[in-house]
């Protein structure tokens, strides 16, 4: 993956001279998918052609989450830093973040637009989707936004739905794949696997005993979502290595046990210290489901299944 000298602010007081009659881009992004990328390439495309720097605006989290209470979170496909190691692949001059408060939620559409694209940054050029809302109870609208352009002076592109072999693309209808374990057509929708990134830590080393020693992964952001529980095959990146693992994802039924866990057995190797260390999930595809199965003799026959079925199924990915 090539990477790009992209600029990340995270006050706009810091980026006002750099970044004046920018073509910028807004919105929370969770996910960059195939339809966000169709956007920041609009956005990259025109800043060269207007000789302007190309610019996202976009926050530290999700807005609905400081709106809403703890049962209606909404779980992120993307944690903020791994949004701008993937922004810093597309080639935009610079990211702003917003700390997402209680007072930027209460600034009007209007003033929002005038604060941060009139008055601070005096934007050339607005490219947003059809769905985009923005300012207080999301009460702007992108048609609204192409109004105030008219108003201040700036122009407004609105993007159309984009489909993917039929499939709508939106945030929304990855988290409901990824819910019902679809980790192939959410890895469609994204343009990439879906992953997790975390640090190997202490499990109760149970998977050893069985034959099948794992790394226990501790996610970096409880924030982000997890595909369904149920074994998948993954990807795994650790210590600048590849391979290939089998993922449980669950609660290990079989031996009674209630904490969801993440736990990886990768394929071929051996003999590893993976403590301490960064770790990358991959999601390639889902196998079954978590069994609870009767004795710890029919889960390691089981489990041997899924490893050569996984060997017959990472061909077609080397």
């Amino acid at each position: 993956m090539k990477y790009f000298n992209m600029n990340v602010f995270y006050n706009i007081e810091n980026l006002e001279n750099d970044f004046e009659g920018a073509v910028v881009t807004l919105g929370v992004y969770d996910g960059l998918h195939r339809a966000h990328m169709e956007i920041i390439n609009r956005v990259i495309d025109s800043a060269r052609k207007m000789n302007a720097k190309s610019l996202m605006i976009t926050f530290d989290s999700h807005p609905r989450n400081v709106l809403n209470n703890t049962s209606k979170r909404v779980k992120s496909l993307t944690c903020p830093q791994e949004k701008i190691e993937i922004l810093e692949s597309t080639g935009l001059d610079g990211v702003l973040v917003l700390k997402v408060t209680g007072n930027l939620l209460n600034i009007s559409a209007e003033d929002f637009v005038k604060t941060y694209l009139v008055n601070h940054l005096h934007v050339r050029k607005v490219i947003v989707g059809y769905d985009y809302h923005f300012g207080k109870d999301r009460g702007g609208r992108a048609d609204q936004l192409v109004r105030y352009g008219d108003k201040y002076g700036f122009d407004v592109e609105i993007v159309n739905q984009i489909y993917f072999h039929q499939h709508a693309i939106r945030s929304s209808v990855i988290r409901t794949m990824l819910s019902e374990g679809d980790v192939v057509k959410a890895a469609e929708l994204l343009g990439r696997y879906y992953r997790v990134e975390g640090r190997v830590v202490h499990g109760s080393g149970r998977g050893k005993t069985l034959g099948f020693p794992t790394a226990n992964i501790e996610p970096d952001n409880r924030e982000k979502m997890l595909p369904v529980d149920g074994i998948y095959l993954t990807e795994c990146f650790y210590r600048n290595t590849r391979s290939f693992g089998i993922c449980n994802i669950g609660i290990r039924k079989t031996f009674n046990e209630s904490e969801r866990v993440i736990e990886v057995y990768l394929i071929d190797i051996r003999d590893i210290d993976l403590y301490g260390h960064k770790f990358r999930i991959g999601f390639l595809e889902r196998l079954r489901d978590e069994v609870k199965f009767e004795t710890r003799e029919e889960l390691i026959a089981q489990m041997k299944n899924d490893l050569i079925e996984c060997k017959e199924r990472i061909k077609k990915y080397n």
